[in-house]
C-alpha cells in the first residue's frame, strides 16, 4: 500500500497565499491527497479486522479440536507425558470390562461406516 502523503510533507506543506487567503486550488489538491490516504487507511483497516475476526473463529475451532482430542485420550484412557510425548496408560489396573466397552464402541463406529470389523485382519 503506497501513500501520497508521509507526516513531514502534511507537517512541511506550505499553501500559497492568494487575494482572499490561500489558493483554493492547492488546498483543493492537497486534501484529495490527504482524502486518497485515509481512504487507504480505513480499507486496510477493514481488512484487519476481517483478519481479526477469522484468525479469532479458527482459535476458537482449533481449541474445541483440542479440547476433544484430550477427551477422547481420556476415555482411551491414555495420556502423553510432557517430556517424551509417548503414550502412556494413566491407570495401570485398566480391567476386562472397560476395554470389552471400548472395542464394543469401536466395532460400533466401525459398523456405522459400513465396515465389518470381524473381516478386519
Amino acid at each position: 500500500m503506497k501513500f501520497n502523503l508521509t507526516k513531514e510533507k502534511i507537517l512541511n506543506k506550505q499553501f500559497i497565499p492568494s487575494y482572499k487567503g490561500y489558493d483554493p486550488e492547492d488546498v483543493d489538491e492537497f486534501l484529495d491527497l490527504v482524502l486518497k490516504d485515509y481512504s487507504l487507511i480505513e480499507e486496510s483497516f477493514k481488512k484487519n479486522d476481517e483478519t481479526i475476526v477469522n484468525l479469532k473463529k479458527e482459535n476458537e475451532l482449533l481449541k474445541t479440536s483440542l479440547r476433544d482430542l484430550k477427551r477422547e485420550q481420556e476415555l482411551a484412557g491414555l495420556k502423553t507425558t510432557s517430556s517424551k510425548n509417548k503414550p502412556t496408560y494413566a491407570n495401570s489396573s485398566l480391567d476386562n470390562l472397560d476395554l470389552l466397552k471400548r472395542c464394543a464402541m469401536y466395532e460400533k463406529k466401525l459398523y456405522s461406516l459400513g465396515v465389518d470389523p470381524s473381516k478386519l485382519k
